[in-house]
């Protein structure tokens, strides 16, 4: 086998080594080539702005204001990572809901304002920025925007952490 440096008496042990670190670059320049493995400049099929919408739930505030404006700034943090500051497109406000029986119908239920909690909102934010758009959907700030994404909304009188509930690319 191996005997004074030389692998069945041909070759010598570095030329072997040599040889085989050819052999792999080779095989990963065709992977690449033949599609089955992406670099990411491959997976990046173009850039447009996307809109996204922030879900925050059980807000307390001690009086009914609008605290998220349309065409203000800002601040988002994803992943506890800093981001950027992005243009808020709108804000929708609605009170703490509780389920009771339609009088009318009481097989049925409808959705009121809950009483026990006067000072509980949730809120709907849909932000808008620019992304690169990937196969597997789009990226800011080198994170992946899909619904369920935990991230956190800062601005001059809050800090509040909420869900992407939904993600749109525009054309």
């Amino acid at each position: 086998m191996i005997k004074n440096g030389k692998i069945f008496g041909l070759i010598n042990v570095i030329d072997f080594v040599i040889i085989a670190g050819v052999v792999l670059a080779l095989s990963g320049i065709l992977a690449v080539k033949a599609g089955i493995f992406k670099t990411s400049a491959q997976m990046v099929k173009k850039e447009a702005m996307i809109q996204f919408d922030v879900v925050i739930r059980g807000l307390k505030l001690s009086k009914e204001e609008q605290i998220f404006k349309p065409g203000e700034k800002t601040f988002i943090t994803i992943r506890n990572v800093p981001y950027t500051s992005l243009e808020i497109v709108k804000s929708q406000m609605s009170g703490w809901k509780t389920v009771i029986p339609n009088p009318k119908n009481p097989s049925k239920v409808i959705a009121v304002n809950d009483p026990s909690e006067p000072y509980t909102y949730n809120f709907l934010v849909t932000l808008k920025d620019k992304a690169t758009i990937t196969e597997d959907g789009a990226v800011i700030g080198g994170n992946k925007i899909k619904t369920g994404l935990n991230v956190s909304l800062e601005g001059f009188k809050y800090r509040l952490n909420g869900s992407v509930s939904d993600v749109r690319v525009m054309d």
